[in-house]
């Protein structure tokens, strides 16, 4: 029987296709190769060093020529499995499968156990979730092959039990490394296609808060031009609240748009500060209207979706210097007792109507759009949205925010 000083030394380079995985459109979930838990980790954790990479690389050619049976064995006993069987319906399929199962245990027998190494045992992950494959088939699987292996390190050195069972062990470890690169890619493809979900249903919930916003407005704007036409006494008022409806709808493309950018935003570590002030520097301003920031630390910091709270500081901003011009808006941040973020804007103007109970009320009032959108930006951050009186007697917005590690449904 051959041993392993029969095997050679080192890998070649070439031996095999890299990433020979299914072919993908790429990864479901973003990798970060060298990561918490990535493949160093996981080596030092398994008690895979160079000298132990150097052993499956010199043996492996041995075990090379066994490939073919170990997967033909394989497969044999996984389409028992009902599971198996509904995923793996397609003859041409399966031969795809064995085509890459056989290219993966030649990389696992040549190449080295790096980043890039990582990456493509990422992709094989990310095919496994694109196939709705449970996880317990991933483990059962790994187990089963697990054994074939282990079963022909014994036949082959069958005269040297000590040795078998030392490199069954180490075998068994790269075996183990690579079920947790798969499991982990899996599991990111997993959790990435549940936030794309997510974002879908938010999507298609502000496209119709959106379209509800626009036939308020559009009603508002008919009844106004209706009442000017026929109460000529109030002509004037009912023209003046015409246009303030009107200059609203024009701002509804700009609201969608920005709509569609907060569906593709990521939640990061920011100062409050810079996020404000980025806001203030997009509001028109007129000449006798002055803006406040007042951040409580000045170097507050939270994980949120910084350009969503932006747009929704700008809009509220925006909003108070058009109703209360020519006094001081003020903008104040700071945390609450919760933890959470709390932005309130204030102006020095007559305050909220008495009408005024919910949102819906202030939708044909010139606030409609800018609101219904900061109430989606708070969602967003599993937050709310309070109206209140300011101490000036003016109208006053809170925004409540709670720190988001992944977009919330």
């Amino acid at each position: 029987m051959p041993g392993p000083e029969d095997a050679g030394a080192g890998p070649q380079d070439g031996n095999a296709p890299f990433g020979a995985a299914l072919p993908s459109d790429g990864p479901l979930g973003a990798h970060t190769p060298g990561a918490l838990g990535g493949v160093a980790a996981i080596r030092r954790a398994l008690g895979l060093g160079p000298e132990e990479q150097a052993v499956v690389h010199r043996v492996g050619k041995l075990l090379t020529p066994y490939v073919g049976g170990w997967i033909d064995t394989f497969y044999t006993r996984l389409l028992t499995d009902p599971a198996a069987m509904r995923i793996l319906d397609d003859d041409a399929r399966v031969i795809r499968l064995k085509r890459s199962l056989t290219s993966w245990f030649l990389e696992l027998f040549s190449l080295p156990w790096d980043e890039d190494y990582e990456r493509a045992r990422a992709n094989v992950g990310d095919t496994h979730a694109r196939m709705n494959m449970p996880t317990y088939l991933m483990i059962v699987a790994m187990s089963r092959m697990r054994q074939e292996v282990c079963r022909t390190v014994e036949d082959l050195w069958d005269g040297d039990p000590e040795e078998a069972r030392d490199i069954a062990s180490i075998v068994g470890r790269a075996l183990d490394m690579e079920l947790t690169l798969m499991l982990n890619a899996f599991r990111r493809s997993e959790r990435s296609a549940a936030r794309q979900k997510d974002r879908m249903v938010y999507a298609q919930r502000a496209a119709r808060r959106f379209a509800q916003t626009l036939y308020d407005r559009v009603d508002a704007a008919l009844c106004y031009a209706e009442l000017a036409d026929t109460d000529a006494s109030e002509r004037r008022e009912y023209l003046a609240k015409l246009k303030d409806v009107l200059r609203g709808l024009a701002r509804h493309d700009q609201r969608l748009q920005a709509q569609a950018q907060v569906n593709g935003m990521a939640p990061g570590r920011v100062r409050l500060a810079v996020v404000c002030r980025d806001a203030l520097a997009d509001v028109s301003l007129d000449a006798n209207t002055r803006l406040s920031l007042d951040v409580e630390p000045e170097d507050l910091e939270a994980q949120i979706v910084d350009q969503a709270v932006q747009l929704a500081v700008e809009e509220l901003a925006q909003n108070a210097v058009r109703h209360a011009p020519g006094g001081r808006i003020r903008i104040a941040v700071r945390r609450d007792e919760a933890d959470c973020v709390v932005v309130e804007v204030t102006d020095e103007g007559p305050g909220w109507d008495a009408s005024v109970r919910e949102f819906k009320d202030i939708y044909a009032i010139g606030s409609g759009l800018g609101l219904s959108f900061c109430e989606l930006v708070t969602e967003l951050h599993q937050g709310s949205i309070e109206l209140f009186r300011a101490p000036s007697g003016g109208a006053g917005v809170r925004l409540v925010l709670r720190e988001v590690v992944a977009l919330a449904p």
